[in-house]
């Protein structure tokens, strides 16, 4: 298993287990870019459950960053760090979360 999928079942895991209004709080904190980013590749039912916390005008915005990352060629520690810092948010650890900005990956030339 990647090292994506096992963050992002622990994140689904979190999100059931913690009190809602907690997860509700800190994904509402979290930018929409940053949620997305912890999303992409999810499980559409395990993504459902996460968005489930959120206001809906917030879970559309998710929504269309997703829809936006899929046309991006996003780099997998991209990723494993948004994944990483959501995590560490829910669990009540302060981490020094650096702004997310996704540069596009060229294509790879053969």
């Amino acid at each position: 298993m990647t090292r994506r999928r096992t963050l992002q079942e622990r994140l689904v895991g979190l999100a059931s287990s913690l009190p809602a209004v907690q997860v509700q709080n800190r994904l509402m904190a979290t930018t929409d870019r940053d949620l997305a980013l912890s999303l992409s590749g999810m499980d559409s039912s395990d993504e459902r459950r996460v968005l489930a916390h959120l206001s809906p005008t917030k879970a559309d915005r998710v929504r269309q960053e997703l829809a936006i990352n899929e046309r991006r060629r996003v780099a997998e520690e991209h990723v494993v760090h948004a994944l990483t810092v959501l995590i560490d948010s829910l669990e009540g650890r302060r981490t020094q979360a650096r702004r997310s900005y996704v540069r596009p990956r060229r294509r790879d030339r053969d």
